[in-house]
């Protein structure tokens, strides 16, 4: 699932040395490790992801938008900088963490900040003397003339304003993930139960693409009583029957608007 975080908070941070931001402040998705990567990608990562530009816009919104399309959301990385990063950056990174898709924020301005810079330079002093002196004898008298330069050395300190100016920067990182039915589902909550007099089944909220929930027409709001029928409990029961039964025909017993329908599914192996 595409977090609410993503896209929704854009965390201050500065960057340090040479490094991409959006390595730097890479993150999993909540969950996330190798080894579910691994396990849940439908095929292997190609050699340079797929890459998409998104405006600012709500994570969960996002969320769904990525899910219906049957992918999901492996890591994220956000970030405010005053260093222009590139594309090839946030690219880089996703080939680093097998991504099949870069979804990029289009960077957004974040404001700019005064302030001032000390320069310091060293100073030199040089300070220049005459002089004369007259020396008498029983011959006459003799006058000396001569000249000498002493030098000091400081600093000078000098305060130059400068302006920075801050960017939001941000991107997604998702797999394409094989499913066994395409779609995700919830418990029902307190008002469905009072309204159904039941504690039991689990609605759909999503709906992935040419899935097999796709293709046997299950719609978002549906709510599924049983599997063969077996009722439904909750949606941890749900996905075990589900995986039980993977590559085979299944018929599901809905509610919708009132009426009770019998779908049969086709599911993935």
């Amino acid at each position: 699932m595409f977090h609410k975080i993503f896209f929704a908070l854009i965390i201050p941070v500065a960057l340090s040395g040479c490094a991409s931001g959006y390595s730097q402040f890479y993150k999993p998705a909540n969950g996330i490790t190798p080894e579910f990567i691994a396990q849940m990608r439908a095929a292997p990562p190609p050699s340079t992801p797929l890459v998409e530009r998104i405006p600012p816009i709500d994570g969960a919104d996002a969320t769904d938008a990525y899910s219906k399309r049957g992918y999901t959301l492996i890591g994220s990385a956000e970030f405010t900088s005053s260093r222009a990063d590139s594309e090839n950056s946030a690219i880089e990174q996703g080939k680093a963490v097998g991504a099949d898709l870069v979804v990029i924020l289009n960077p957004q301005y974040a404001g700019s900040e005064s302030s001032v810079v000390p320069i310091t330079t060293p100073t030199t002093t040089t300070t220049y003397s005459t002089g004369s002196a007259t020396a008498y004898g029983k011959g006459g008298s003799v006058t000396a003339y001569g000249s000498g330069a002493s030098t000091t050395y400081g600093t000078s300190t000098n305060y130059i304003p400068i302006t920075i100016h801050k960017t939001n920067y941000g991107a997604g990182y998702f797999i394409k993930q094989k499913t066994i039915i395409g779609a995700q589902f919830r418990d029902l909550d307190d008002s469905e139960r009072k309204k159904f007099q039941t504690n039991k089944g689990v609605v759909i909220r999503l709906v992935v693409d040419e899935s097999p929930a796709f293709k046997a027409d299950l719609l978002p709001g549906d709510i599924l009583n049983s599997i063969d029928g077996i009722p439904i409990l909750n949606s941890n029961q749900f996905s075990r029957l589900i995986s039980e039964r993977k590559g085979n025909e299944i018929t599901i017993q809905l509610l919708r608007d009132g009426k009770n329908i019998n779908a049969p599914v086709k599911l993935n192996p």
